[in-house]
């Protein structure tokens, strides 16, 4: 059996208003030597958005904005942007978010060539026709979000998975240019919303969602997700991983049937929302990657493991049923 181990608390929050409730779910990738983290800070009435710091080490930091570098600006982002991802396509960076409203968590993306200037904003996940709810106030909501990028081109087509409860859904493009509202109508198109059959009713959750951007090595891409439990009326937050072929995707080649990090320290246990290990990024530095993960909605904290040693546990995991697009 193979777990995270903990390297501790990176970031916490601090006096500043933008980030004086929390601090949690980064963006985390290495850019000329540099490791550059977007993390998601909230402050006191609710409202998130993107700060940014660097790190000289995979847990030290070296320096820290004091201001939001990315706020709403939008009527979609009201209560502002969460849970930022990144990955590097082509030569353009893709920061993937949420758009949140109050009512409504919507995927959008971002594009910049520098990781200072940032433009091409934009809600990229379907607006109209799908996971429409009422709640007891009759107000209708859509959430789609989680919305995690492959870290390259799949045989030419641009990969990006993204969460309708209780799946990971995968889609796949030419061009990003071409998501519109006519192409998430197309439901005859098979590539539109595959669900990954990581079935979290065998797990004994309620449902998954992806993590962290798939980790490419020789024999498939490392999946690291999370899967939510509903246990003695408490939400728990774990983290498990996968393998996903390399070629195609949608087909899951092996899957950990434990998870690998769970909430039990002080910090994951207990905060804005408890219980929760919710991995968002990672960095590789030799054999090592370094997770990073939001702890209890509140601080972010990293844990790493060794890839050769989760390959050889996926590797006596493997899936007998896998969806073939």
């Amino acid at each position: 059996m193979i777990v995270f181990k903990r390297a501790g608390i990176v970031l916490q929050s601090t006096r500043h208003a933008f980030e004086a409730f929390g601090v949690f779910n980064p963006a985390v990738i290495i850019h000329k030597g540099l490791i550059h983290m977007f993390y998601r800070a909230m402050d006191k009435e609710g409202i998130s958005t993107i700060g940014y710091c660097r790190l000289n080490s995979p847990t030290q930091v070296a320096y820290r904005e004091e201001k939001p570098i990315l706020i709403g600006e939008t009527p979609a982002e009201k209560m502002g942007l969460e849970d930022p991802r990144i990955v590097k396509i082509d030569g353009l960076f893709y920061l993937s978010y949420t758009a949140f409203d109050g009512w409504s968590a919507l995927g959008s993306l971002l594009f910049s060539y520098d990781l200072k200037y940032f433009f091409g904003r934009r809600i990229i996940v379907d607006q109209q026709q799908i996971n429409i709810i009422k709640n007891k106030e009759q107000k209708y909501f859509r959430w789609d979000k989680n919305l995690v990028f492959f870290p390259r081109r799949i045989n030419g087509k641009i990969f990006f998975m993204h969460r309708i409860k209780p799946d990971i859904l995968l889609t796949s493009v030419d061009q990003i240019a071409e998501i519109s509202q006519a192409f998430w109508n197309r439901e005859v198109n098979p590539f539109v919303n595959i669900p990954l059959l990581l079935n979290p009713r065998e797990l004994s959750s309620n449902y998954v969602g992806a993590g962290c951007p798939p980790i490419e090595t020789p024999i498939g891409w490392v999946l690291i997700y999370h899967a939510a439990y509903h246990i003695h009326a408490q939400i728990i937050y774990k983290v498990h991983v996968a393998l996903l072929d390399l070629d195609n995707p949608s087909r899951v080649l092996a899957n950990l049937p434990y998870p690998v990090l769970e909430p039990k320290t002080a910090y994951e246990r207990y905060g804005y929302v408890n219980y929760v290990v919710f991995p968002t990024a990672f960095i590789q530095v030799d054999d090592l990657i370094y997770v990073y993960y939001g702890a209890a909605d509140s601080c972010i904290a990293c844990a790493y493991f060794s890839l050769s040693e989760m390959l050889k546990a996926l590797l006596n995991h493997p899936t007998t049923v896998a969806y073939e697009a």
